[in-house]
């Protein structure tokens, strides 16, 4: 990676005691709003997610935050000791010692910071040494590897990770297959559409991450490319409800299959399936069928449940007959269910 002076911190929008989960947290949610994919042809949400890559990448990593830290940018020819040695010389406060921090050089005024000491923030590319003969750019440039578009590293770059949200149809998700996707990424000529074919368990969850190993974006100087994440988005289904592994399904039934109880046929991801119910059974009460829901794409040999919530449907009364009998019943059960509810008031 190329050195830089800007402050990886604030391009993240975090503080510089920012935990890594702070740091991961901060970059994904940037990342889903300036990703080239959400902002097709946007140069500029284009250069502001390549400035956050290259934030996240030395932040994520413990050893090259800390010779960030230390240095105040971050370079792949930058060995620890090195920057161990110019941070103590920047802190020695010497007269004419420049002083590292993540905010740029400073050369201090005299004193500790408070008493007087200033630091002086500049371009290396704009200054010259004493005797003209060549820039503070060419000085450094041999010591950590150049400054800018001169004196790039020579080690290679792993590509960085990149997450794209793909709806998956209800079935595939249950029972697993392909999927075909178009997906779109910045190209040597701008935007371009790469077609992408992967599997995905069945059992996988709304919101699950599926990784697709070399897939990111690619590596610079034949490093490795990133990986992919395919953030699933499970559709909907008209009849079935899905939360984790369990399935939910609404199931209406007559007044006297509540009342006696009876087997009812219901549906299931499976098919058809007789469900018992007991007399008494009450609408919005919730049966389960152990055992009827959906196969654990990361746990293996587990199954979820299908929770049945009963739904009493009362018939309509199209003759005389009808209506008798169930003039016959309210006598049978004079018993007012509102009682109760008056009570709590």
């Amino acid at each position: 990676m190329a050195t830089q002076t800007r402050n990886y911190y604030e391009t993240l929008g975090v503080k510089k005691n920012a935990s890594a989960e702070d740091i991961r947290k901060a970059f994904r949610k940037l990342a889903r709003k300036y990703h080239p994919d959400v902002n097709p042809g946007n140069k500029q949400a284009e250069e502001k997610f390549k400035e956050i890559s290259e934030a996240n990448d030395v932040l994520s990593d413990p050893k090259k935050r800390k010779i960030y830290d230390q240095v105040g940018f971050y370079s792949d020819n930058i060995d620890p000791e090195t920057a161990e040695a110019y941070a103590r010389a920047g802190r020695s406060g010497g007269t004419g010692g420049a002083g590292f921090g993540a905010g740029g050089f400073g050369f201090p005024g005299g004193g500790a910071r408070g008493s007087g000491q200033r630091e002086v923030h500049f371009d290396f590319g704009d200054l010259q040494d004493s005797e003209g003969g060549g820039s503070f750019r060419d000085i450094f440039s041999g010591i950590f590897g150049g400054f800018g578009g001169r004196g790039e590293p020579q080690g290679p770059t792993p590509g960085t990770d990149v997450e794209y949200q793909a709806q998956i149809p209800f079935w595939t998700a249950i029972r697993g297959g392909t999927i075909r996707l178009n997906i779109q990424r910045p190209g040597p000529n701008g935007m371009q559409t790469e077609p992408l074919e992967f599997r995905i368990k069945p059992g996988t969850r709304d919101g699950q991450r599926i990784r697709i190993p070399n897939r990111g974006n690619p590596g610079q100087r034949g490093a490795a490319a990133g990986d992919l994440y395919i953030i699933a988005k499970i559709e909907p289904h008209p009849v079935f409800r899905r939360d984790g592994d369990d399935i939910y399904v609404e199931v209406p039934i007559m007044p006297w299959e509540a009342a006696l109880g009876a087997k009812v046929e219901v549906p299931t991801i499976d098919g058809r399936a007789q469900l018992r119910v007991p007399p008494g059974t009450q609408s919005g009460q919730k049966l389960r069928m152990r055992g009827r829901g959906v196969k654990s794409a990361t746990k293996e040999g587990t199954q979820g449940d299908e929770i049945v919530e009963i739904r009493i449907v009362v018939p309509k009364m199209p003759n005389v007959e009808g209506k008798d009998l169930w003039h016959k019943l309210e006598k049978l059960h004079p018993e007012d269910p509102r009682e109760e509810l008056f009570k709590k008031i």
